[in-house]
């Protein structure tokens, strides 16, 4: 009984030593990291036309860049309508467009103002610009 108390007395130490090690610095030195600051708005207000036989609307707008750098990724597209309410946007300008265009289709008759957010991932966003001037999509 005593040899077999042993034997487990001697895998307890080495299981602690080697816990005791793993949390022990591997090494020394400074580091650091670099992120970039999103744009304050769209870097230009959009533009939107539509031609008098369709309502189709493109969208067009200059890609904004990060503070630091480099592109921003994606945009964030919203139409209003003169009162200023916020409406539904169609598919191809919904959710994140790469820009710098787009063209939402079936547009419903009335006048229309546009705006352009850059964004980057998921919930990264930065200012909404400015609204284009208004377009108006008549009835056919």
């Amino acid at each position: 009984m005593r040899a077999a108390l042993s034997v487990f007395g001697a895998v307890l130490a080495v299981t602690a030593g080697s816990a005791l090690a793993s949390w022990q610095p591997a090494g020394s030195g400074g580091g650091s990291a670099r992120s970039k600051t999103m744009p304050v708005s769209a870097a230009a207000t959009p533009t939107a036309t539509a031609p008098l036989t369709s309502h189709n609307v493109t969208v067009t707008w200059s890609p904004s860049t990060f503070q630091d750098g480099g592109a921003v990724p994606s945009y964030v597209v919203k139409r209003y309508d003169v009162l200023g309410n916020l409406q539904t946007i169609g598919a191809a300008c919904s959710g994140l467009a790469p820009g710098p265009s787009c063209v939402e289709s079936g547009v419903p008759n009335g006048t229309w103002t546009y705006s352009i957010t850059p964004a980057a991932g998921s919930s990264w966003r930065g200012t909404e610009g400015a609204q284009s001037i208004p377009v108006v999509v008549p009835g056919l």
